[in-house]
């Protein structure tokens, strides 16, 4: 049998084909990666790695909470986003008066483990982080929006001039936003399912 110049073209063409294939293919897979479900806990395998502290304490009020002398309500778009989309959440003063809080910054990403909710993010300097904190006062219709995209990069940069870091990497299970920046008020809250 005979081979020619253009049937050896052609199967270096099929393999460089077949190969950029498998490589498009592993690149558009990526979705979550880290543990699914309810984990124990999280781990990090990164030994300078050291999570945010926990800024309160006390369970996290859902969707409405008072707050001195008005309301806020924490609302987002749904409660199941997909690895990679934009979590949309608005916090809205709905009283008649106004109220203190600490920023748009004074917030943490949580997942639910068997130890109970723990935060995301970390820095891998070795040291504790602290997010930045400004008091300002949110008049009546006041709002705060954030619009996260769900993966650990995105995250991880939300926070302007803070070096952050996600670790473990997100994986499917059950997540929280939690703002804990009102001054005279409780956390408050909203649950969501991060699927692959």
């Amino acid at each position: 049998m005979d081979h020619t110049r253009r049937d050896a073209l052609a199967g270096s063409a099929l393999a460089l084909s077949v190969a950029a294939a498998g490589c498009l293919d592993f690149a558009a897979g990526e979705g979550p990666q880290g543990p699914e479900g309810t984990p124990a806990t999280l781990t990090c395998e990164n030994e300078n790695f050291v999570r945010l502290d926990q800024p309160f304490e006390g369970d996290v009020e859902e969707t409405v909470v008072e707050a001195g002398e008005t309301t806020f309500e924490l609302s987002s778009e749904g409660n199941s986003e997909t690895y990679g989309q934009s979590l949309r959440l608005v916090l809205r003063n709905t009283g008649d008066g106004p109220a203190t809080a600490l920023g748009r910054h004074a917030y943490s990403i949580q997942r639910e483990t068997e130890t109970g909710w723990i935060e995301i993010r970390g820095s891998t300097t070795g040291e504790t982080v602290e997010l930045p904190r400004s008091e300002e006062t949110l008049d009546s219709s006041g709002v705060y929006n954030w619009s996260i995209d769900l993966d650990e990069q995105a995250i991880a940069s939300a926070v302007p001039d803070v070096e952050l870091t996600v670790c473990p990497e997100l994986g499917p299970g059950t997540y929280r936003f939690v703002y804990w920046g009102l001054v005279d008020g409780p956390p408050i809250g909203v649950e969501f399912e991060l699927v692959g």
